[in-house]
């Protein structure tokens, strides 16, 4: 199989070196590059091949995960899908939840796969809470409570509730199997004019239980954690640390062994293991439609 990424940025390359240490061990059979910026396909010249023209790279390979920016995503995802290419896109999968569906449609019609980049659907620690909520664990839950933080430059074009909040909506959805019915939001933007930097959201999931989520550019401390309040038991989850502390109604304390995976690597293996089976597993495009629509949702609750 004849795998590509294009979008050769910060994620990008770490993409990338999944997918060559994949290929060394015997998974692939080539990997090709492709960035409209020459100098991000430099250090990788002399091992893969590599392009800047984005519709001959998509006619040379089998399947395609797409890095680039958020707004180019439906345009490279559509063209890959017209061509018979298999498609990893990473979140949010399109920025307008009817481009997206086009795409799940797409993807039916032709029998491609197209998945979403919902990595932490990946994460042992993320699947062992939807573990130990199947098995109530924490018994009825109460609320949750999520920051998604961390200390970087607005991105021009960019809204911060399309870059972090799908990550904390979509691993509360593969927790509980909900979406949340209604939102409340409060944003800002302080280092320009428009486009919230920092977002506090309220989301309820059909009065079953109720999210709060904090997502911030400007938040020295960054954080990716989770907490879980239920009516037998409670949680605070380090998602990316991959660790969990438990507390029992009284306030005592257990840690929950959780063996740390690589996600991106398990991530690219499912890809390519539902090339092979035609079985899509765990972050289908529907997945990734449903999200979209509910960031829209967010989006036009600030505006109203």
């Amino acid at each position: 199989m004849d795998v590509g990424v294009i979008g050769i940025g910060y994620w990008g390359g770490k993409v990338v070196q999944e997918y060559i240490d994949l290929y060394k061990e015997g998974f692939l059979d080539s990997i090709a590059l492709c960035d409209i910026k020459e100098t991000k396909l430099e250090p990788f010249k002399e091992q893969l091949k590599t392009y800047t023209d984005t519709g001959k790279f998509i006619k040379d390979v089998d399947a395609v995960h797409i890095c680039t920016n958020n707004q180019t995503h439906y345009e490279i995802a559509k063209t890959a899908l017209a061509n018979g290419t298999n498609v990893l896109v990473e979140k949010p999968m399109t920025m307008n939840h009817d481009l997206a569906y086009n795409l799940v449609e797409m993807a039916s019609e032709t029998g491609l796969v197209l998945q979403v980049g919902h990595i932490f659907r990946f994460a042992n620690v993320i699947r062992k809470v939807k573990k130990l909520h199947k098995e109530e664990f924490f018994g009825d839950i109460r609320y949750f409570k999520l920051e998604w933080t961390s200390l970087m430059p607005p991105v021009k074009d960019l809204d911060v509730v399309w870059d972090l909040l799908p990550h904390p909506l979509d691993i509360i959805n593969f927790i509980t199997g909900e979406w949340p019915s209604e939102f409340g939001i409060t944003g800002r933007a302080y280092r320009r004019d428009e486009l919230n930097e920092v977002a506090f959201v309220q989301a309820d999931f059909n009065d079953k239980f109720f999210a709060n989520i904090a997502i911030s550019w400007l938040q020295p401390i960054r954080r990716r954690t989770m907490e879980i309040v239920g009516s037998k038991r409670s949680a605070i989850v380090d998602c990316v640390g991959q660790e969990i502390e438990a507390y029992d109604e009284d306030g005592s304390k257990d840690r929950i062994e959780i063996v740390s995976n690589n996600t991106i690597r398990d991530e690219a293996l499912n890809f390519l293991n539902a090339i092979r089976t035609g079985k899509n597993m765990f972050n289908s495009a529907i997945v990734g439609a449903r999200c979209v629509e509910m960031i829209e949702r967010v989006i036009e609750q600030q505006r109203d």
